[in-house]
C-alpha cells in the first residue's frame, strides 16, 4: 500500500487566496506520490493593490461605447470587491501613438493619461443604424420597426454609398445608415427610452439636427488628476469619457503600443508618469476598449493615409510589413512586473457574434477576404453589428489575451448582452487571477476540492460556472525553486470566514 501524508498549509488572508508554502517536503525518491492537503482559511487582511489601466478607442464610432464604460464601471467594482478590498490606482489613455492634434479639445494621447473629459460629443455621434438605402425614403420611420416606440413624426435620413455597388460589401456587411432626425428632446427621449437623450441641433439647418446621448460629464473639473485611486474613484466616468474625433490622422489605432507607451518607465515622453503610478507590489491590469483593430508600429515607421483602415491585415515585421508581432507585446507587458503573474491584460473588441466557433471562424475569413478587396469602399467591412454600432475583427487583441493564459480575457465588444457583461467577466478574471491556491508540487492524479462556507461543505467540480473550480497547469506566480506550479482558481469567489481544501496524489521531487 502506497504511504499516504497530509499536508495542512493554513493561512489567514483577506478572502485572497495566495501561493502557499511548503515547508514540509518530502524526502526525493521516498515513494512516488504521496497524497496532499491544501488548505486555506479566509480571513482578514490589508486590501489589495491594483494598478488600472483602461485603453479607451477616441473614433467617433466609440461614442455610446464610452458611455457604457462610464455607466457599468461601479458594477465592474463592486463584483471585484464581493471577493476583496483593493487598494487601486486608475488611469486612461487612448490610442493614438503619434499623432500631432492641433486647435482641437480632443485628447490625443502618445500614452499620456487624460486628465480632461469630454463634456459632449460631436455630430457624427448622432445615432444611426445599418440599414440599406439609397434615400431617405428607404429609412421609412423606423422608430416602431427597430426600437419599438410609437411614431413620433421623426424622420430619419439615409447617409448614402458612394454608389449603388457599395451599399453592400462583399461578407454582407452595410456601408449605408440611417440617422434619426428630431426637433425635440422628447422625441429622442421617447424612441430610445432613455431621458438623457436630446435633440443635438449643430446649425441652424433642421437637417444636421438628430438624437445623441450625450456623455455623463458635465459636472466633471476642468482638471482631473494624474490618476484616480480609492479617494477619487467616483471621477472615472470624467477620465473614461476621452472624447471622439474624426481628424485623418486619429484613424491609424495603435492600441496595443498606446498602453505600452503608457507604462515603460525608460520612455523620455512617459517615463516619469509610468514611475509615479506602477507600484512594484500590486497587481497590474490593462484593459483595452475598442472597436476597431490593433496598427501597432515600430518607432519611426510610418504608413500612408491610404492604409490606416486597412492596416490590420498588414504583415508583422517578421514577415516583412510594419506591424510590431503581438508576441513582442506580451512580453514587453509582462516584463513590467517581476513577477509576471501579476499582470491582467482584457480586451473589449470586435469578433463575430455567430454560435459556433466554425461558424465564427468562418465569418472571420468572409471579412478578412472583404476587407482587403481593392475595391475602394469595401475598406469599411466590419465583422459585427450591435446597438452601439459596427467593430472590426480585433484579431491582435485575442492574440494578446491568449498570450496571457488565464490572466488574459477576450469579450466581444458587439455582444447583445452589453458592454456591463464584458466589464463583468473581466472583474470575474480578476477575481480568478488574485484569489488562486498556488499548489505545492505537481499533480498527477485524484484533485478533489471542498469548499466549507458558513459551515455547509460543498465538493465543487471542474467547470465554468457556480461551486466550479479550474485548474491552471502552471501558474506564474506558482513558483518553488524556480519551477512553476500549478493552481487552482474559482469561479465564486471566497468570502471572508469559508476555507478551500484541496486534495490531490502529487509529485514530491520538483524537476
Amino acid at each position: 500500500m502506497r504511504p499516504m501524508r497530509t499536508m495542512h498549509l493554513l493561512t489567514a488572508v483577506a478572502a485572497t487566496l495566495g501561493a502557499a508554502a511548503c515547508n514540509d517536503t518530502p524526502v526525493k525518491d521516498l515513494e512516488k506520490t504521496f497524497t496532499y492537503t491544501v488548505t486555506k482559511d479566509t480571513g482578514n487582511a490589508p486590501p489589495i493593490k491594483i494598478d488600472f489601466l483602461w485603453v479607451v478607442d477616441n473614433s467617433s464610432s466609440m461614442c455610446q461605447e464610452q458611455v457604457g464604460l462610464t455607466t457599468n464601471f461601479n458594477q465592474f467594482v463592486n463584483t471585484i470587491k464581493t471577493a476583496f478590498d483593493i487598494d487601486p490606482r486608475i488611469a486612461v489613455t487612448t490610442v493614438d501613438a503619434q499623432c500631432e492634434v492641433n486647435n482641437t479639445s480632443v485628447f490625443s494621447s502618445k500614452g499620456k493619461f487624460n486628465q480632461h473629459a469630454a463634456k459632449a460629443f460631436p455630430p457624427p455621434c448622432q445615432i444611426t443604424t445599418r440599414i440599406e438605402c439609397l434615400d431617405d425614403n428607404d429609412c421609412g420611420d423606423a422608430d416602431e420597426d427597430i426600437f419599438g416606440s410609437p411614431d413620433t413624426n421623426g424622420e430619419w435620413a439615409c447617409r448614402t454609398a458612394t454608389s449603388e455597388a457599395c451599399v453592400e460589401n462583399p461578407n454582407g456587411s452595410i456601408n449605408t445608415t440611417c440617422r434619426r432626425r428630431c426637433t425635440t428632446d422628447a422625441e429622442c427621449k421617447d424612441v430610445f427610452a432613455d431621458d438623457k437623450f436630446v435633440c443635438q441641433k449643430p446649425s441652424n439647418n433642421q437637417a444636421d439636427w438628430g438624437c445623441i446621448r450625450p456623455p455623463d460629464s458635465s459636472t466633471c473639473p476642468d482638471e482631473l488628476p494624474e490618476f484616480l485611486d480609492g479617494t477619487n474613484i467616483d471621477l472615472f466616468p470624467c477620465i473614461a469619457t476621452v472624447g471622439v474625433n474624426q481628424e485623418k490622422c486619429l484613424k491609424f489605432e495603435q492600441q496595443i503600443r498606446s498602453g505600452y507607451m503608457a507604462l515603460d518607465k525608460s520612455s523620455l515622453d512617459t517615463g516619469e508618469q509610468a514611475k509615479r503610478f506602477l507600484r512594484d507590489d500590486a497587481y497590474l491590469v490593462v484593459v483595452f476598449v475598442s472597436d476597431e483593430e490593433d496598427c501597432s508600429i515600430g518607432d519611426g515607421t510610418t504608413l500612408s493615409e491610404d492604409q490606416y483602415e486597412t492596416c490590420g491585415l498588414l504583415k508583422t515585421t517578421d514577415e516583412g510589413g510594419p506591424l510590431i508581432p503581438v508576441a513582442h507585446y506580451v512580453n514587453k507587458f509582462k516584463g513590467l512586473k517581476s513577477d509576471p503573474g501579476k499582470v491582467i491584460v482584457a480586451a473589449i473588441a470586435g469578433d463575430s457574434t455567430k454560435g459556433s466557433e466554425t461558424e465564427r471562424e468562418a465569418e472571420r475569413v468572409a471579412y478578412i477576404a472583404s476587407k482587403g478587396d481593392p475595391k475602394d469602399c469595401f475598406h469599411q467591412s466590419y465583422i459585427c453589428n450591435s446597438d452601439n454600432g459596427t467593430a472590426d475583427y480585433g484579431n491582435r487583441f485575442g492574440d494578446l489575451v491568449k498570450g496571457f493564459g488565464p490572466n488574459g480575457t477576450f469579450t466581444n465588444i458587439c455582444s447583445a448582452d452589453g458592454i456591463g457583461v464584458a466589464l463583468d467577466q473581466i472583474a470575474r478574471t480578476i477575481v480568478s487571477v488574485v484569489n488562486r491556491v498556488c499548489l505545492p508540487r505537481p499533480i498527477l492524479e485524484g484533485l478533489t476540492v471542498r469548499r466549507t462556507r458558513n459551515g455547509e461543505t460543498t465538493t465543487l467540480t471542474e467547470g465554468d460556472g457556480p461551486n466550479t473550480y479550474r485548474v491552471i497547469p502552471t501558474a506564474e506566480d506558482c513558483v518553488v525553486d524556480s519551477i512553476i506550479l500549478p493552481a487552482v482558481a474559482f469561479f465564486d469567489p471566497p468570502i471572508p470566514g469559508e476555507s478551500i481544501e484541496v486534495i490531490y496524489e502529487g509529485d514530491p521531487q520538483l524537476d
